[in-house]
């Protein structure tokens, strides 16, 4: 009976996982259709349903959803689509247009230097680094469990060893992808010097500036500008993710 049981519930699970991505290959589909025949806010409007309800998004889709908001003007959701193809692909390229527009336009935080090359490159190889790190992992557990019993030593250097490598590998699954940049997509957002509705005002912002953010403090986001920790509500503020 448990059988059974167990095997109607794995075949309800994958039907309904065959349907889910039945209907997004048909939702894809219908968009670069759309797409193709130039009829661009109508394709949008399905990428954006794949990307915020369904959670998918591929380099190309994030590329075309960036083509379309510079093709209407709004630069701010260009960049940040922009900024998510380059998260997914490394494309150099793409750096290179969102500082051509952020140079057309104005808008700062888009300049690349020493350490935020050191990042991407982090960024470009976390896949290779996370299976790098697995494998070195698994060799050194490996290694332990020789040592323990068919050596019959006490492995200790090599299990402080393991005991780092498992803290690093827990670490690059859980955070190695956190990515503390965010998109100011509000225009005339209020730039504060503490997080309270009575703090000073030390700048306005148009929307498109790409800022760093350290954390949020109730309905505030602290972030870096002009060198500066400072505060704007968080609601004004768009995180860019890693796909």
């Amino acid at each position: 009976m448990f059988k059974k049981l167990t095997l109607i519930a794995s075949g309800l699970f994958f039907a309904s996982l065959f349907s889910f991505a039945q209907d997004l290959t048909v939702t894809l589909e219908q968009a670069d259709s759309l797409f193709a025949r130039q009829k661009f806010t109508q394709s949008f409007d399905l990428y954006r349903t794949l990307y915020e309800e369904q959670q998918y998004a591929s380099p190309a889709m994030l590329l075309k959803m960036a083509y379309i908001k510079e093709g209407l003007g709004d630069i701010t959701l260009a960049q940040y689509y922009l900024n998510e193809y380059y998260l997914a692909t490394s494309n150099d390229l793409a750096l290179q247009k969102m500082e051509d527009l952020a140079d057309t336009h104005g808008l700062e935080g888009y300049n690349h230097d020493d350490i935020t090359f050191l990042f991407n490159v982090y960024y470009k190889n976390y896949n290779w680094l996370l299976i790098g790190l697995i494998i070195l992992t698994a060799g050194v557990f490996i290694f332990v469990l020789y040592q323990r019993f068919r050596l019959h030593n006490k492995p200790i250097p090599s299990t402080i060893f393991l005991a780092v490598l498992l803290i690093g590998l827990f670490y690059l699954v859980n955070f190695g992808k956190d990515y503390d940049k965010g998109l100011v997509v509000k225009n005339n957002t209020f730039v504060m010097s503490a997080p309270a509705a009575g703090a000073d005002v030390l700048d306005v912002l148009q929307k498109g500036h790409k800022v760093e953010i350290l954390g949020e403090h109730d309905v505030y986001s602290e972030i870096i500008w002009n060198g500066e920790k400072v505060f704007v509500k968080t609601r004004d503020l768009r995180p860019l993710t890693i796909w």
